[in-house]
């Protein structure tokens, strides 16, 4: 199905306006982060840990306003009602458990460039890397049981659903019907998604994260296959902080690190390979059907 230029015009318009506020966001978040503060620590506690989903779901409200509002325009609606296929299920289920195994190299590398970088730079950076994720949230709560299935349900599941709704549902897919190519419009939405996460020490993982969530999305024609993936990365995520305390050893004189991540490196492409047969179709819903 192609779009009228109309149409065209008008998911171009939504593009740059949603684009415009999410990284406005980014910047107050940066903003808020470096200026200093003589307040104390942030404690951490189940209001206040869905207090942060209630938070994003405000934030989101004007985009989520403008979805609403083009509503009418089916060729605008994010992809959700497509049948699921059980075996790429399965695919993106082995695939979340064996990529963050496959993603340490670039860790590593990461953490070698920081050292290398002056050390009131590399020490922003850290800040940064450690107050814009879930790692300090995770370490800084009791973990009884009610906690436990609270930080995956906030942490974990909400994240998925509100993201990949906004990042994937949305803004991909808008820029899909803008015109844009669809390796253009999976790396552009995934560079936000990065930068909304001020991920800027962790940009290159993240951007592999983010673009395979764009790829299923693109590929499945659901947000079903990407909201699954999402939540379980988090979810293991969250799993080895509870379980090992810290981030996994990682240490570069390890060798069983290499092999392990060699190994994961090979069974991802082959799950990537296997979900790109699975999840393929010859009539793709969305435009610029480009192999």
């Amino acid at each position: 199905m192609m779009n009228t230029p109309s149409l065209q015009a008008k998911a171009k318009k939504e593009v740059f306006l949603i684009s415009g506020y999410l990284l406005f966001l980014a910047g107050l978040s940066l903003c808020l982060i470096l200026i200093p503060s003589n307040t104390q620590e942030p404690s951490f506690t189940l209001e206040t840990l869905f207090l942060n989903v209630v938070g994003t779901v405000v934030l989101f409200s004007p985009i989520l306003y403008i979805c609403w509002r083009s509503s009418a325009e089916a060729s605008l609606n994010p992809m959700i009602k497509q049948n699921i296929r059980p075996k790429a299920m399965g695919g993106i289920v082995a695939l979340a458990i064996v990529l963050p195994f496959a993603l340490l190299p670039l860790e590593l590398l990461v953490e070698i460039l920081l050292a290398l970088l002056p050390e009131n730079i590399s020490q922003v950076a850290q800040t940064l890397n450690e107050q814009s994720n879930a790692v300090f949230i995770v370490q800084e709560m009791e973990h009884s049981t009610i906690v436990i299935v609270s930080l995956f349900v906030a942490l974990a599941v909400m994240p998925a659903i509100i993201e990949e709704f906004v990042f994937r549902g949305i803004l991909q897919h808008r820029m899909h019907v803008s015109g844009l190519k669809p390796l253009w419009a999976i790396g552009l939405s995934s560079l936000i998604f990065c930068i909304m996460h001020l991920q800027l020490v962790n940009l290159l993982p993240m951007m592999i994260l983010s673009s395979i969530l764009g790829w299923l999305y693109y590929h499945g024609q659901s947000l079903h296959y990407s909201v699954l993936f999402h939540a379980l990365n988090n979810g293991l995520s969250i799993t080895v902080l509870i379980t090992l305390g810290n981030s996994p050893n990682t240490e570069e004189s390890n060798p069983w690190l290499w092999v392990i991540s060699g190994g994961a490196i090979f069974t991802a492409v082959m799950l990537l390979r296997f979900l790109h047969k699975s999840l393929r179709s010859r009539d793709i819903a969305h435009p610029n059907n480009e192999r």
